[in-house]
């Protein structure tokens, strides 16, 4: 899978959130339907979602956050983010890897 195009396709067809704080926000209220992390996202996020939210996927990506947000179009760093609708992406096919 070409995860830079599943990812922005899915930003622009289907609902993506950026950044620790948002992502943990969508998990809380039950929106989340997959988190996707960067390499050196803080395994203490990691592990804060994983145990308040057993029921999302979590899936680390082999990229560094300044990556990340290059593969989201996106012209800041991105640790974390949060599918909720991935439109026409197969974003969702991603496995839990954590």
């Amino acid at each position: 899978m070409d995860l830079a195009r599943n990812l922005k396709q899915g930003i622009s067809t289907g609902n993506v959130i950026f950044g620790q704080r948002q992502t943990t926000s969508a998990c809380t209220k039950g929106d989340a339907r997959l988190v996707v992390v960067a390499a050196n996202c803080p395994m203490d996020f990691i592990n804060d979602i994983s145990s308040r939210h057993p029921d999302i996927p979590v899936h680390r990506v082999s990229l560094v956050n300044r990556q990340l947000g290059d593969a989201c179009a996106k012209p800041f760093p991105i640790s974390a983010l949060c599918i909720i609708d991935p439109g026409q992406s197969d974003l969702l096919t991603l496995p839990p890897n954590l």
